[in-house]
């Protein structure tokens, strides 16, 4: 019973807190928003190549067939918080923005040799900006400013299992399903200003709000060559959807239009169902990995592994369409390139705690990333460049596989124009993935 309302109060916890500020992106304005969540702590360090990071530590629900790679008997919670820091240029004009915001919830485990589930809170898509700009009308001017708050998220429900497995080669799949709750808003205001006040005005508020299910499907392929020699292939695939929605637009004046208490309504248009049909996003993923026995001295051996990771991921934008939306926007097609390596010292870290130090069982990681994002600005299309480092550090009491992660993030995004815009970034992200201690979940037991 214990162990069940502590799973039940996690999701109660998730659920409100994921309603926060997630997003901090201009291009965010675009669509449904920006994809995804902001960037998994295991995993960033290895340039975000999500489909390959696949091992006992790792609670990956970006790749669904990952879950019966979980150790038996010993489930995984796993939670991230995500910062970043973002310097914004156009011409000479210069503007940083934070943002601070919990990643994911999830839970995890295997019930059997050949079956892993799990379940929890992810984001889908983030919306957050907000510019101005000025027109003078003789001795006053005219302040227009456009802001865009809100999200998507997802709760879902992921299941794995072997195809086949044999003595040095498996095939497992798997799935998530999910539902997709949340809303999106747009909002633009006119205001005078006078006598250095900007507060009465009007504001047209757009807002789409989406209640659907939604599911992703993964694959993974490992053979082992020898002791020393791995190779995996995976596949992750998020098919095309219709997104159930609905839309709303409302035109107002008001005397403060910072305060929604006092607007006046013009126009509204009630709430207007719609469809959006997603766009399919394929992912390719290789990871080799090189394990060796090293001997440190006459009574110590360390089992060192080197894996490098990298995946190719596209999504073709170019037809998409929102419903509701009567303004044209050029999309493109999408494509994404990463590279990863991650070290670990001592594989065998929990057997050998007693003769091996702690930065030899830290797992060191470092990465890169390349994308062709579907935006254009000025007729081209926006790029976003990485490099990407992190750290795992086990947390060793009672075999425990419990670890605390760190990844951090350098990038910039734009299209190589210092007239257009671009944006600097830099990312901190921090995990915690909790096991139990020393007690062993879904073993059969014995009595005397």
């Amino acid at each position: 019973m214990r162990k069940l309302l502590f799973l039940l109060s996690f999701i109660v916890l998730g659920s409100s807190s994921i309603a926060q500020i997630t997003a901090n992106s201009p291009y965010s304005s675009f669509g449904l928003g920006e994809e995804g969540g902001l960037d998994h702590a295991n995993i960033s360090g290895i340039g975000n190549s999500f489909g390959t990071a696949i091992d006992s530590f790792t609670l990956n629900y970006y790749n669904p067939s990952s879950y019966n790679s979980l150790s038996t008997g010993n489930p995984l919670f796993s939670t991230g918080i995500s910062s970043r820091i973002s310097s914004f240029t156009e011409g000479s004009l210069t503007n940083v923005s934070t943002l601070s915001a919990i990643q994911h919830f999830a839970f995890g485990f295997k019930v059997k040799d050949y079956f892993g589930m799990a379940f929890g809170l992810k984001p889908y898509s983030r919306r957050g900006y907000e510019f101005s700009n000025y027109t003078l009308i003789d001795a006053d001017s005219i302040k227009h400013t456009y802001s865009g708050t809100g999200g998507i998220n997802e709760l879902f429900l992921g299941f794995s299992t072997n195809i086949f497995k044999l003595r040095s080669t498996q095939l497992s799949v798997g799935a998530n399903f999910g539902y997709l709750f949340g809303s999106l808003e747009n909002q633009r205001s006119s205001t005078l200003v006078s006598d250095g006040f900007d507060i009465s005005g009007g504001v047209d508020i757009k807002t789409i709000r989406a209640k659907s299910f939604h599911y992703d499907l993964g694959m993974n392929f490992t053979h082992k060559f020898n002791q020393s020699n791995a190779l995996m292939i995976t596949a992750v695939i998020d098919p095309g959807q219709n997104i159930a929605t609905t839309y709303s637009y409302g035109r107002y004046y008001s005397t403060d239009v910072n305060n929604t208490n006092v607007y006046d309504t013009l126009e509204y248009s009630g709430l207007v169902g719609g469809i959006v049909q997603s766009i399919p996003r394929f992912t390719y993923g290789l990871r080799y990995t090189i394990s060796s026995n090293t001997s440190m001295d006459a009574n110590k051996k360390l089992n060192s592994a080197l894996a490098i990771h990298a995946s190719y991921s596209t999504a073709d934008y170019t037809n998409f369409t929102l419903p509701f939306d009567t303004v044209s926007v050029n999309f493109s097609k999408s494509t994404k390139y990463t590279l990863g390596f991650e070290f670990i010292p001592e594989t065998d870290f929990i057997n050998n705690k007693p003769i091996t130090k702690f930065y030899e069982r830290i797992r060191y990681r470092v990465g890169t990333y390349y994308a062709l994002l579907p935006y254009q600005t000025d007729g081209k299309q926006v790029t976003d460049f990485g490099t990407t480092f992190g750290l795992g550090l086990p947390v060793v009491i009672k075999n425990s596989l419990s670890s605390i992660n760190f990844g951090f993030t350098i990038g910039q995004r734009g299209v190589g124009n210092q007239q257009s815009l671009g944006e600097t970034y830099y990312g901190i992200n921090f995990g915690v993935t909790i096991a139990p201690l020393g007690d062993n979940w879904f073993q059969k037991r014995k009595l005397n």
